[in-house]
């Protein structure tokens, strides 16, 4: 008999140990409850960084000579951004580039290319006196391309205010939400962001900077650069979504 009670008393502690390990699990309450409030906020900015890309082309049925020609113009192009102020560190030149091409009718041909790369603030006056030094110096056999972006530095601060903004819409939300409800908002338990990327940022715009001609071969200029550029503003938008604590 001795024996079976033992056996009896150690069942039942186990069956009362186990009850009490999963009893919390199942008759525990939460404490609070949460409703989710979604603030926004979004702006247009305009692009404060320019690039410049000169592409330089010289073609010639000696090679030597299509280099020759090339660091010619390369010379020519630098020294005018040296009139306006700019220095050998402000732009970059990439490497030669040199084909041939053959036809029937020509003699065999060589072309030499370079890339000089010039990055600035952009200003209006600035941009004005790179079109117009060009111009002046009847750069030839020059191909311009324009891009726009917004800086890191410019980005980051118009993100942090809008941050601010979409913290002050959510919060406007959940006392709306509060209000029709009859509950009271006691306390925040999350915030989480989600910030859409710029879209192609560092390629905002791409346009020729060589005025056309019109018919007739009648050159067409413009008063200045930005009669024809057009630069297009940068949409940033930032969404907040904000768990709040409620009570009744």
């Amino acid at each position: 008999m001795p024996f079976i009670s033992f056996r009896i008393l150690f069942t039942l502690t186990a069956f009362i140990s186990l009850a009490l390990l999963l009893t919390p699990a199942y008759s525990q309450e939460k404490s609070s409850k949460e409703i989710i409030a979604e603030g926004g906020a979004k702006t247009k900015i305009r692009p404060d960084i320019a690039t410049f890309t000169f592409t330089v082309e010289k073609t010639d049925t000696i090679q030597s000579r299509s280099i020759e020609k090339l660091n010619k113009e390369i010379d020519a192009l630098t020294k005018a951004m040296f009139k306006i102020g700019f220095t050998s560190q402000t732009f970059r030149i990439s490497d030669y580039n040199i084909s041939s091409s053959v036809n029937e009718e020509k003699p065999k041909e060589y072309t030499s290319s370079n890339v000089l790369k010039l990055e600035l603030n952009l200003d209006t006056k600035l941009i004005d006196q790179v079109y117009n030094i060009v111009q002046a110096d009847s750069l030839s056999d020059l191909d311009i391309s324009f891009d726009t972006y917004v800086s890191d530095s410019l980005e980051k601060n118009t993100r942090q205010l809008l941050v601010q903004q979409a913290i002050k819409d959510a919060k406007a939300n959940a006392d709306n939400i509060a209000k029709a409800l009859n509950i009271k908002i006691i306390g925040v338990k999350n915030v989480s962001r989600n910030a859409p990327a710029l879209f192609d940022q560092n390629k905002i715009e791409i346009v020729k900077f060589t005025p056309p001609n019109i018919a007739g071969d009648t050159e067409f200029r413009y008063k200045t650069s930005f009669d024809k550029f057009q630069v297009e503003e940068v949409e940033i938008e930032e969404k907040i979504a904000i768990i709040f604590v409620i009570s009744n």
